[in-house]
Parts: structure tokens; C-alpha cells; sequence
């Protein structure tokens, strides 16, 4: 893919997920001031403020999914408000719905967009990738890191796992502690539930050491050679 066809693909991509940010929040922003001005019990307003359409979920899903597509978006950040604005068991299937197939589309169609990753942290993980003696664990414990951008994973993954099927199966699994994090936080946040949250934030630090795991899976297997 040449500099335009990217450039123009990234533009287009760009304005979609722009217009159903805007269509979001339209509906959200209209049906939050009725809330709050009918309900004043925090309980009450809880449920009725996640309580949504059809449509609400469908394009919040398809926003997240969209974001995938764009590096640097906050993917974290849009899955963490799925659970404000949703609940946690909503958030929950929605967050995993658009990782799973994000991810797996990206993975797909990135190594024709983009070679090698930019910055230095990048690059050492997807050198660690590459190298590590067991390809789908390390996949599905990369995708498993919250709040590590997808886009070094996905150009891993290609490589890694050129059979669709299999990589499905690895997105799939990868996508569920973070979509359950990023849901189950955002829930307990809003409802004030701050104990819940520090579980969370405990249990996201320790999915970073992960990140030891891949290298030194990798660096074993260097060190046999």
C-alpha cells in the first residue's frame, strides 16, 4: 500500500469513527440530562443511566471496533466508558466483540499498512514476539496486557499465525481479561464501588508482568542456541 492509500485509508477510517463519536454522544448527552433531572436516588440513576437501545450498543461497538484501525486511539479509554455507560456484563460483551474482531481484522490487513513498529518499546516487544518458543501463548498473553497499544501484537501475529482460524481463537482468548477489566472497573467506578476499582487496578498491574513472561520465554530460547 503506497503513502496516500494509507494516508487516505487513515483519513476515511478517521471520519467514521469522528461522526459515530458524534452521533454518540448526541444520544448519550440528551438522554443523561433527562436522567438527571428525574432521578435523584445514585442507585436509580445508575440503572437507568445504563440502560440503552439496541442501536446505542450496536454503534458503540462498532466505534471501538473502528478505533482498532487508528493508531493511538484510545481503545483502553472507550472500553473502560463501556462500562460506565453500559454495566458491566453489557460492557463486558461488547469490549470483547470488538477487541476480538478488531484485532483480528487488523491483524489481517496491518503488515500491508505498516512493517515494523516506530518507537523503541515497540519494537523490543515485537522482537520478543518473534522470538518466543511458544508463539500462541505469547500472542494470546500480548493481547491479554491492558492499556499496551494492539498495533505491535496485530503485526506480530501475521507472522506468528497465518492461519485465520487459529488466529481468531487466539484474539478471542487475549481479549478477555482486559474486556473484563476495562468493563467490570468502568462499572464499579461510577457506581462509587472503590474497593472493586483497586481490585481492578491490582490485578491490571500484575497482567504487565506479562510482559516479563514473553521475554523471558523468548530469552530462554536464545539462550539454548
Amino acid at each position: 500500500m503506497s503513502k496516500s492509500q494509507r494516508h487516505l485509508f487513515f483519513g476515511l477510517t478517521a471520519i467514521v469513527a469522528l461522526a459515530l463519536l458524534l452521533f454518540i454522544g448526541y444520544r448519550f448527552g440528551s438522554q443523561l440530562e433527562d436522567v438527571l433531572h428525574l432521578i435523584t436516588n445514585r442507585q436509580e440513576l445508575v440503572r437507568v443511566f445504563q440502560h440503552h437501545t439496541p442501536l446505542d450498543l450496536i454503534t458503540y461497538t462498532l466505534l471501538m471496533l473502528i478505533c482498532f484501525w487508528l493508531p493511538g486511539a484510545p481503545v483502553a479509554v472507550l472500553a473502560i466508558a463501556a462500562g460506565v455507560c453500559f454495566g458491566h456484563w453489557t460492557a463486558f460483551a461488547m469490549n470483547v466483540t470488538a477487541m476480538t474482531v478488531g484485532n483480528f481484522t487488523v491483524a489481517n490487513l496491518l503488515p500491508e499498512i505498516m512493517h515494523t513498529p516506530k518507537n523503541r518499546f515497540s519494537q523490543k516487544l515485537y522482537a520478543d514476539l518473534l522470538k518466543i518458543r511458544h508463539p500462541s501463548i505469547g500472542l494470546i498473553l500480548g493481547y491479554a496486557i491492558p492499556f499496551i497499544p494492539s498495533t505491535v501484537i496485530n503485526l506480530a501475529a501475521k507472522r506468528l499465525m497465518p492461519a485465520r482460524g487459529r488466529l481468531a481463537g487466539i484474539c478471542l482468548l487475549g481479549s478477555l481479561p482486559p474486556a473484563f477489566l476495562y468493563a467490570f472497573g468502568g462499572d464499579a467506578a461510577l457506581r462509587g464501588d472503590w474497593r472493586h476499582v483497586a481490585i481492578v487496578i491490582v490485578v491490571a498491574v500484575l497482567l504487565f508482568g506479562l510482559l516479563w513472561v514473553i521475554h523471558h520465554d523468548r530469552k530462554r530460547l536464545e539462550d539454548r542456541f
